[in-house]
């Protein structure tokens, strides 16, 4: 039985950056709206498939005809051999058979990595060299985002508009989430903590702490063990099932929050 859902927003409807706990796949049925996150604005228009990995922030803007799309989470014994992307940014592509794709997300989400291979890969809409430039900065570089804006040749004023339209967020935000993404890949590997969130560019294992607790609302060590389960093949389980075999409350939903004030000024 799949556990693909349908979701419909009305014409000119707005999401806020939010998140997911659990990787999914979402198809544009009908309608248009743009999702715009760290990987940069992705339109959406009926036929468009994205796969989002666990944890990944994004907001949506809706047109003029609003937008339904049909939503499938990813896992071993749902969806085998689809993943989510080892760097935890969507990915997207066009299907070439709208019906087709849909009925594969409604009756045989087993054979979702067949639709993906037959897709052709979409990209997010094309932006200003300097805005990826300072994206890039912002992630490496500890200075004031301003003052990186201005090497580029940008007032800070500007940029933090020009990248709120183009990625949904703030400077500061987009910048932490950077950081966040680079930690839960580096989660994955045995690093002790304190390692990763040097690495991740966090003040130090505290600042680590904040982020996951307001991001995953487990601690590091609970979160590093979650990444594990859900890479292993072993984690495969019934359709509908929780990880300790008990059906979830959510099942068919995909649990959606937006960050907390804790998140927003950690």
């Amino acid at each position: 039985m799949s556990e693909a859902y349908r979701t419909r927003h009305e014409r000119n409807a707005a999401l806020a950056t939010h998140r997911h706990r659990e990787a999914y796949a979402a198809l544009v049925l009908d309608g248009d709206y743009t999702e715009s996150s760290l990987d940069g604005p992705l339109p959406c228009a009926p036929g468009t498939l994205v796969l989002h990995p666990p944890f990944h922030a994004h907001g949506d803007r809706f047109g003029r005809s609003g937008a339904s799309a049909i939503n499938l989470e990813l896992s071993a014994g749902l969806t085998p051999g689809v993943i989510a992307d080892a760097g935890f940014a969507a990915r997207a592509w066009r299907v070439h058979d709208l019906r087709e794709a849909r009925e594969v997300f409604e009756r045989a989400p087993q054979r979702l990595g067949e639709l993906l291979a037959c897709a052709a890969p979409q990209a997010a809409a094309a932006l200003p060299d300097w805005q990826g430039e300072l994206l890039r900065r912002m992630a490496q570089d500890e200075r004031e985002i301003a003052e990186l804006a201005r090497e580029l040749g940008v007032s800070a004023e500007h940029a933090s508009r020009a990248l709120g339209r183009s990625f949904g967020m703030p400077p500061r935000a987009l910048r932490r989430e950077a950081r966040w993404r680079r930690a839960l890949q580096l989660l994955g590997a045995p690093m002790a903590l304190a390692e990763v969130a040097a690495a991740a560019g966090f003040a130090d294992q505290s600042h680590l702490h904040r982020i996951v607790v307001a991001h995953a609302g487990c601690t590091p060590l609970q979160l590093r063990r979650e990444l594990a389960q859900a890479a292993s093949p072993a984690s495969a389980r019934p359709t509908g099932q929780g990880r300790a075999g008990s059906r979830r409350p959510d099942a068919g939903h995909i649990k959606c929050v937006q960050d907390s004030p804790a998140a927003l000024a950690a």
